[in-house]
């Protein structure tokens, strides 16, 4: 029998699985049945694992049955930074020795890397998956992502709603994955083992939903380009909410258009859409694009600051000027030929 159990993952382990026929109802806290002795596990060790990490992945698999012996076992051999990443199939409780054996010659150097990075909406996943894997299909993606969407509980996401924002960017292996069912699966148990890490305290005192946090950090995904600006513009949102203010967010606007990026103009600021912020106040009704675990953390617990304003700086760093009053705001616009 063969338990897939590991994605390679560009910013941290991950796990896929696959199974569409048992049509699985995922929630947080998804723990896999282990493997039986003798029967095949696929594990993918990703770039910059370390011992640690390597052996708990192993142990969480069922490859082996304590990842503190195994480190011994490495340590002892003087293998510690010999192990390769890549896609393994191990036999569950093999001998440490062949275990040892396979990480040291590495894995499989045929596999296909699929890299979905932060910020891609589902539409751009599935075209990205499209042109990298043969015979992959972009249509079945979207069904199972946004037409007919595999069903998945999360605080506050409607039943029926789409999996745009939990679809979890890295970069995921095929094999073990083998198709567009496979990646959603993995995408979405990799958003499980990612967002159990975030913290809801501070949004939950502020009355929002594990669902809310997954909107906002889609918004930062698409606004922020400075990785020290996540917090301070959770803040800012977090701030035009409490004071019930149109929260007036390019990227929410962009989304509506269907158009990355573009410069907005007056009448796209009259768009009748419930994502265009400019005209309606709260947060849109479902993520913009699919958030990195960095902007969900910000988004869980924003900058303790009194910012109501941002507005990009013209000097090429893509990074913003925030400010409290409209005064300094109207100013921040003109420092920027705004």
């Amino acid at each position: 029998m063969v338990v897939i159990v590991g994605l390679i993952v560009a910013i941290g382990a991950g796990v896929a699985f696959g199974g569409w026929a048992a049509y699985r109802h995922f929630t947080v806290g998804y723990v896999f049945n282990p493997p039986p002795p003798g029967g095949e596990v696929t594990v993918t060790i990703p770039e910059g694992a370390t011992l640690k990490d390597i052996a708990a992945r192993l142990e969480d698999a069922g490859v082996v049955t304590s990842a503190r012996a195994f480190r011994g076992s490495v340590e002892d051999g003087g293998q510690a930074t010999a192990l390769r990443p890549g896609t393994y199939v191990f036999i569950a409780y093999d001998e440490h020795q062949t275990i040892i054996a396979q990480l040291v010659a590495g894995g499989d150097e045929n596999a296909v890397r699929v890299p979905l990075p932060e910020g891609l909406d589902a539409r751009e996943m599935g075209t990205v998956a499209k042109d990298t894997v043969e015979g992959f299909s972009r249509k079945d993606y979207l069904d199972l992502t946004i037409r007919e969407p595999i069903p998945y509980e999360l605080e506050g996401k409607k039943t029926e709603g789409t999996l745009e924002g939990l679809l979890f960017p890295a970069t995921y292996e095929f094999p073990p994955l083998e198709t567009p069912v496979d990646l959603v699966e993995g995408q979405l148990e990799q958003f499980t083992e990612k967002f159990a890490e975030v913290d809801l305290g501070r949004a939950r005192k502020a009355g929002l939903t594990a669902y809310d946090v997954v909107i906002i950090a889609s918004i930062i995904e698409r606004e922020v380009q400075v990785a020290k600006e996540r917090a301070l513009v959770a803040a800012v949102i977090y701030n035009r909410l409490e004071r019930d203010m149109q929260l007036q967010i390019d990227a929410t606007v962009q989304y509506a258009l269907g158009e990355r990026d573009k410069v907005l103009t007056l009448d796209d600021l009259e768009t009748d859409s419930p994502y265009n912020t400019y005209r309606v106040k709260g947060l849109p009704p479902a993520p913009i694009c699919n958030p990195g675990l960095a902007s969900l953390k910000a988004a869980a617990d924003p900058a303790d600051v009194d910012y109501l304003f941002y507005v990009v700086r013209n000097d090429g760093t893509g990074g913003h000027a925030f400010s409290s009053t409209l005064e300094q705001f109207e100013k921040d616009k003109a420092a920027a030929g705004l």
